[in-house]
């Protein structure tokens, strides 16, 4: 599961980074938290194991803040909201669900 996480983190984060980079992303305002997000994304990823699921659910809970507002931009009468930032906000979650601490039950 551990080695899944880090390759759609990767994925992820380098696409963001991409599409800021490229010049898809043309939200000024997005643009820093962009690529810090997908700076940690990758680099959590890359981690030893035993830091990795820490740093990633760190990283992927940033990753979600930034999605989430970037989400709101979208949320006004006449404009599509894009499948790929709703996908990776998907991806987002799922890692932090899967990597969040349980209590033990002794």
């Amino acid at each position: 599961m551990l080695l899944v996480l880090r390759l759609l983190s990767i994925l992820v984060g380098a696409g963001t980074a991409w599409q800021v980079l490229e010049g898809t992303m043309t939200a000024p305002l997005f643009k820093v938290a962009d690529l810090a997000l997908g700076a940690a994304l990758v680099i959590a990823a890359l981690l030893p194991r035993v830091i990795a699921p820490s740093a990633l659910l760190a990283a992927n809970a940033y990753a979600l803040g930034v999605f989430s507002i970037a989400l709101a931009s979208y949320l006004v009468p006449g404009r599509p909201v894009a499948p790929l930032l709703i996908g990776c906000m998907a991806i987002n979650l799922t890692a932090i669900l899967l990597l969040f601490p349980r209590g033990s039950h002794h």
